[in-house]
Parts: structure tokens; C-alpha cells; sequence
């Protein structure tokens, strides 16, 4: 399996060095569009005897995208970029924590298969995060980081067709999909998290094979993408992913499902509405309240769960 994932990833590879090297050749530019984003925006709560109740907080998100597109002919090659971060502090806290943390690139290369609309399709992508995450207990983080930098990562290839009758939006069908989960703390992968395979211990519980940091899955995939002006200054980007393994709980359908929706007020200042849903049958979160192991209270958990992570924030925005 792994290596028909890298045989894959090769052959694309290659057809993008290849596209990238005849253009640069020809010294012509006039195929490429390129598009990009930078936002940074702070705030600051004060409440002082407030009858509403709340706390002084201090909050810094950045985000930035790019784009870079190539069009000529029959071929389409897209690339892109989006990376946030953010942290915030409240209340008496003496710490900033992240709040925010997302790191995913985009390449998709297109060759007109038949009709106005339909592309045959390869597409690479990759997801993880910037910086650790931690439980904290008021200002006291809890143990070792419970994710980091491809902590998880993920790593995922599409082979199919694309119906993309609008330059803004398309419609992915690929019935021979990879996806790679890479978990590369050790800590992490011996606990068998994000479902890489766990550490072997012996009656003693000592160490005889340490957790893989790696694991397969072939599948199919089903990916939807919006990007356009909405209304005057207003643009919304949407980026929907479905991905079934089609060896194992095929019908328990992995989903990520991003929206940034952007306002210009001004020449240099937005505002910024982010969203984000995943669900991963893999991905087991656990909440024993009392400690005893049991997860039969209410409010306990113990397995998969719909995670949703949302930002509103204002200030400075530059469009190139």
C-alpha cells in the first residue's frame, strides 16, 4: 500500500515539475493568476464590576492565504495555501494559549477528459497544525502535548474526475483516494492516538515494539470547493472533504468541511467569520468525569465526536 501511495504521489510529482519546467522555459507568465491574503487582528475585553458577568481577555489571530493558478489550454494546475494561527489570554491567567492552529496546503493538477466541464484529476494535500496543544488545569498544563506539528499530519491523494462548470466552483469525484496519518511524537504513537497502531508491552508492561508513527488508508473521496465574491467586498471560501476507507467502516464517512468568510470595511480593514467541522471515526475523544474508568455518566465520552472550532475577529486585512 505504501507504495502505491508514493508510486502515486511520484507520478504527480513529476507532471507538476514538469508543467512548472516548460513554463519556466517559455518565460511566459501570462497563464499564471496568483491571489493572496494576509490578516491580523487583535482584541482586548476589560470588565470591571460588569453585571453580565465575564472576563479581561487579550486575543491575536493571524491568518494568511495564497494562491497560485495556471491555466492554459486543456491543463489547470491550482496551488494552495492557508495557514492560522492565534492566542488568548483571560481573566488572571499568566498564560496565552492558542485558540487557534491550522496549517494546510493544496495541489491540484486538471487535463480536460470530455465535454465543457469534466477534468480528469490529481490532487495532493496536507494537513496538521503549527504548534503543540496542551490541557491545561488553570495555568498548569496537564502532562505531556496531546498534539503537535504532524502530531497528527495528514497526507492525502485523489485520483478521478472534477465537474467544475464555474472557475469558482468544483465538484472532486475520486474513487481511488490515500490517506496517510502521520503521528510523529513517540509518546503519542506508543498510545495508539489519531488510530496509528500501539506499542506491544509484555505482562510486565515493558516496552517490546514501540507504536507505529504511520498509518495507511485507501479509500474514495469526495471534495467540494466555493471561492467567490459574494456579494460587493464580501468573499466566501469553502473547502468540503469526504473520505471513506474502503477497508474498514466504509459507511462512517471522515469529514472536514472549512469556511473563511471575508468583509472589507475598508482598504485595510476586515472581517473575518471562520469555521470549521471535522469528524473522524478514529479519532477517539474520552471525558471520564470521576475518574473510575467507567465513561457511564452523563456528560462522559468515550469515542468519536463532531469537532467544531469557530473564530470571529476584526482588524487589519491586505488583498494581493
Amino acid at each position: 500500500m505504501k507504495k502505491i501511495f508514493t508510486l502515486i504521489a511520484i507520478c504527480l510529482a513529476g507532471q507538476i515539475m514538469a508543467q512548472d519546467s516548460t513554463a519556466a522555459m517559455k518565460k511566459d507568465t501570462t497563464y499564471w493568476t496568483k491571489v493572496g491574503f494576509i490578516g491580523l487582528n487583535a482584541s482586548q475585553t476589560s470588565v470591571s464590576d460588569w453585571s453580565g458577568g465575564g472576563q479581561d481577555n487579550y486575543a491575536i489571530n493571524a491568518v494568511f492565504n495564497f494562491e497560485a493558478n495556471y491555466k492554459k489550454e486543456k491543463h489547470e494546475w491550482t496551488n494552495k495555501l492557508d495557514a492560522q494561527y492565534g492566542i488568548i489570554k483571560t481573566g488572571s491567567s499568566r498564560l496565552f494559549k492558542k485558540n487557534i492552529d491550522q496549517l494546510f496546503a493544496l495541489s491540484k493538477y486538471n487535463i480536460n477528459a470530455f465535454g465543457k466541464h469534466w477534468y480528469y484529476a490529481a490532487q495532493v494535500d496536507y494537513r496538521t497544525q503549527f504548534a503543540p496543544g496542551y490541557k491545561y488545569s488553570g495555568d498548569v498544563i496537564e502532562g505531556q502535548a496531546i498534539s503537535d506539528m504532524n502530531s497528527p499530519g495528514y497526507i492525502q491523494l485523489a485520483l478521478g474526475l472534477d465537474y467544475k462548470p464555474k472557475d469558482y466552483f468544483s465538484i472532486t469525484i475520486a474513487p481511488a483516494a490515500g490517506k496517510i496519518t502521520l503521528v510523529n511524537r513517540q509518546y503519542l504513537a506508543d498510545a495508539g492516538a489519531y488510530d496509528v497502531e500501539k506499542a506491544v508491552y509484555d505482562e510486565n508492561g515493558v516496552l517490546i515494539t514501540h507504536g507505529k508513527k504511520m498509518r495507511t488508508e485507501f479509500g474514495g473521496r469526495v471534495i467540494v470547493k466555493f471561492k467567490k465574491d459574494i456579494f460587493k467586498n464580501v468573499n466566501l471560501d469553502s473547502y468540503l472533504d469526504l473520505f471513506s476507507n474502503y477497508g474498514h467502516n466504509p459507511g462512517n464517512i471522515d469529514v472536514v468541511f472549512n469556511n473563511m468568510l471575508t468583509v472589507r470595511l475598508a482598504k485595510y480593514f476586515t472581517v473575518n467569520i471562520i469555521s470549521q467541522v471535522l469528524y473522524d471515526d478514529d479519532i477517539i475523544r474520552k471525558r471520564d468525569l470521576d475518574n473510575d474508568g467507567l465513561y457511564d455518566k452523563p456528560g462522559e465520552i468515550n469515542g468519536p465526536r463532531l469537532q467544531l472550532m469557530s473564530t470571529f475577529a476584526i482588524g487589519f486585512g491586505y488583498k494581493f
